[in-house]
């Protein structure tokens, strides 16, 4: 992705920050998680604003839980709750991963396999970029930028509810 349009994605993720209070921006990004999912060829099963995991999806007969964190404007230090934990690895046959989205200074996304976090505390971002499925972190970013660029003015017109509905119907942005 060349400079304006990863100029445009931070431009887009920043009006939608500035926009909406801190938690309601966390909401969102997870909603677009789960169109991000979309784009990856998965099917949403649920979107959960309250409770474990965040996104429960299937891909591929697999079945995914990840729970997503959104970081609003600056590093800071990160802990996985045990719920969120538990509803990572605690069911059998499911993979869990943790997402933390990153705003500043680009949006990108890292996605660390839950069982890499055993025994583990989250605290950095370093750590997780350490942790993380390289491959399947570039897939979510690439796929999020350029929805971002793609579809900025729905995105942020667009409510909470509304992006969970799209995503749920497997109707993309």
């Amino acid at each position: 992705m060349d400079d304006r349009g990863t100029r445009h994605a931070s431009d887009c993720i920043e009006n939608l920050r500035l926009k909406v209070s801190s938690s309601e921006f966390g909401y969102r990004v997870q909603a677009l998680a789960a169109h991000v999912l979309l784009r990856l060829g998965c099917q949403v099963l649920e979107i959960n604003p309250v409770g474990h995991p965040d996104i429960v999806a299937t891909r591929g007969g697999e079945e995914l839980h990840i729970e997503v964190e959104t970081e609003v404007s600056a590093p800071r230090s990160r802990q996985l709750t045990d719920d969120d934990f538990a509803s990572l690895v605690e069911v059998p046959g499911v993979i869990g991963y943790f997402a933390l989205a990153i705003s500043n200074p680009a949006p990108r996304w890292i996605l660390v396999p839950a069982e890499h976090l055993l025994g583990r505390n989250p605290s950095s971002n370093v750590l997780l970029e350490v942790l993380s499925d390289q491959d399947f972190s570039d897939a979510w970013t690439y796929e999020y930028t350029n929805m971002l660029n793609a579809e900025c003015r729905r995105i942020t017109r667009s409510s909470f509810s509304a992006l969970c509905t799209r995503a749920l119907e497997g109707r993309g942005l």
